[in-house]
């Protein structure tokens, strides 16, 4: 939370002293309605808003969180449970690489989206699996195609 405070109190500064700099812009006969100084005014106006909109946000989420603490103290997870989550997740990732090179990459991401995805907690459903499609498939278009980074392709795949 303070973090988000001294952030926003920083924006506002900037905000202040950017509109000052920019009142300062001298009116010209060539000017239209808005003027040089219309734009970067504007700006500054917007630059304050988002500084006083970080502020409200982070005061009302502290609020919200203090009141949640005072309903319900909350005990977090022992630090075995984390170590075997992290196991967990570890072990997926391996077993991710070991079957990255027999199935290929898009066909082992989807794998991989929808291991992590049950792990987590989520119910294996439609919805989840259209999820993993189109995520292996995004990832599969950014590195693949849009970067040409080659992937590797599934073992029994003719090579071209």
């Amino acid at each position: 939370m303070k973090r988000d405070l001294i952030c926003a109190a920083v924006l506002l500064a900037i905000a202040a002293g950017y509109f000052a700099l920019a009142s300062g812009i001298g009116r010209s006969a060539l000017a239209d309605e808005v003027g040089p100084a219309g734009l970067p005014l504007a700006y500054a106006v917007l630059l304050a808003g988002l500084a006083i909109g970080l502020a409200l946000k982070t005061t009302l989420n502290y609020g919200l969180a203090l009141r949640a603490a005072a309903a319900a103290p909350a005990e977090g997870p022992s630090p075995g449970f984390v170590l075997a989550r992290a196991a967990g997740t570890l072990a997926i990732g391996a077993a991710y690489v070991i079957v990255v090179s027999l199935l290929g990459y898009w066909l082992s991401l989807i794998l991989l989206l929808l291991a992590m995805a049950r792990y987590q907690g989520e119910i294996f459903s439609r919805r989840l699996l259209l999820v993993s499609v189109a995520g292996a498939t995004v990832f599969w278009l950014l590195f693949a195609w849009l970067l040409g980074i080659p992937m590797p392709r599934p073992w029994l795949a003719p090579v071209s």
